[in-house]
């Protein structure tokens, strides 16, 4: 177990609770991009000077933090004493309380269910008065790409509508931590989420909809271009990368942060789901005979066009009645349909072309 110190900062912290600013913090920290991973005990503490929060880290635990677990008997675990003292003597106050819940997920799950009654005891959520605004030590509120990221863990929704209607106790999680603190947090939750969830968490949280005009944007992203969603997704990222505010302490900003880098890398490697609610209910819809609009609007498509597209001669579509028509309809969908492996844009096309010929013989 090796340790990193720094008296200045560690002097200031053991100092804090004089001067009335927030209790230092300590936190699990695991490798962002390196395998194995490596775990450490860091800290957030505030600096008043630059009015941010900082951290720094305290010890490194190496690949396993439950070395530092023991077992007297098959109920219960302790903590290893070189570990609680080291933490101690760095931060000027016992942290042991706050060790063991950090080192929980490591415990042997057999312990972990005997104990588990025990140790969630006292850990009651805090309850705030809805329409509280919060804000942090610093003077601001609750960073919009942060919001949107818990949002979506808590409520699995791309449409987020209502994230400002959020329980504050919610977002409270979020206030007075240090950037690396707040981003470790979201890496142990975003490690609950579902391979297929992924893309569309990253598309929620960082507002991609807002680039586009398409009704469906909220709720159906895997309805839009592919590579338009792939340029705004890497606008984004940058803009995000270059935001001091949100970086708080950060001082390296020619290069894109690990942090962003694993998004970059789970963006590309994933995909969105094959289907939604939203969707399916859209393709039933145009099953079931009813007439259909996508949400660009309408749009014109000539004769010529629209007889290549059903491969048919405009002789024979003049004198097709809307029956014919719906039928040639179904049987060239089912052969180019997305779900079907065929290709987006032609079935919308297609789509169009059946929309013109409805319409014309609705006024014949």
């Amino acid at each position: 177990m090796s340790s990193k110190k720094h008296p200045r900062i560690l002097h200031e912290v053991k100092n804090k609770t004089q001067h009335g600013d927030p209790l230092p913090t300590i936190y699990l920290s695991r490798t962002v991009l390196n395998r194995p991973i490596q775990y450490s005990i860091r800290l957030t503490f505030w600096d008043s000077k630059k009015n941010v929060f900082r951290t720094t880290s305290l010890t490194n635990l190496g690949t396993d933090p439950g070395q530092y677990l023991h077992y007297p008997n098959d109920t219960c675990f302790h903590l290893d004493t070189d570990l609680v003292h080291q933490i101690k003597q760095l931060c000027g106050r016992d942290m042991e309380s706050e060790l063991e819940h950090l080192l929980w997920p490591f415990v042997d799950p057999g312990i972990q269910r005997k104990m588990k009654h025990f140790f969630s005891r006292g850990n009651q959520a805090s309850t705030i008065k809805a329409g509280t605004k919060l804000i942090s030590i610093t003077g601001q509120a609750v960073h919009s790409f942060d919001k949107r990221r818990l949002h979506f863990l808590r409520f699995g929704a791309t449409n987020q509508g209502r994230i400002f209607k959020m329980p504050p106790r919610l977002e409270a999680k979020l206030l007075n931590r240090s950037r690396d603190e707040l981003e470790q947090y979201f890496l142990e939750e975003e490690s609950r989420l579902r391979k297929h969830e992924l893309k569309s968490y990253l598309y929620a949280s960082l507002n991609l909809q807002k680039h586009f005009s398409e009704s469906f944007a909220r709720s159906i992203p895997q309805a839009l271009p592919a590579e338009k969603i792939e340029e705004v997704f890497l606008e984004e990222i940058c803009l995000l990368n270059d935001n001091r505010d949100f970086w708080q302490d950060r001082s390296d900003f020619n290069r894109l942060h690990n942090y962003l880098i694993r998004y970059t890398i789970l963006f590309f490697d994933s995909r969105f789901p094959r289907h939604n609610s939203g969707f399916q209910k859209a393709q039933d819809f145009i099953n079931d005979h009813r007439s259909f609009q996508w949400p660009n609007g309408k749009k014109y498509v000539s004769r010529d066009t629209i007889a290549t597209i059903f491969e048919e001669s405009e002789e024979t579509l003049r004198k097709a009645d809307k029956q014919e028509i719906t039928r040639l309809y179904r049987q060239k969908a089912k052969s180019i349909h997305p779900d079907a492996g065929g290709d987006q844009e032609a079935f919308i096309r297609l789509t169009e072309a059946y929309e013109v010929l409805l319409r014309q013989k609705n006024n014949t």
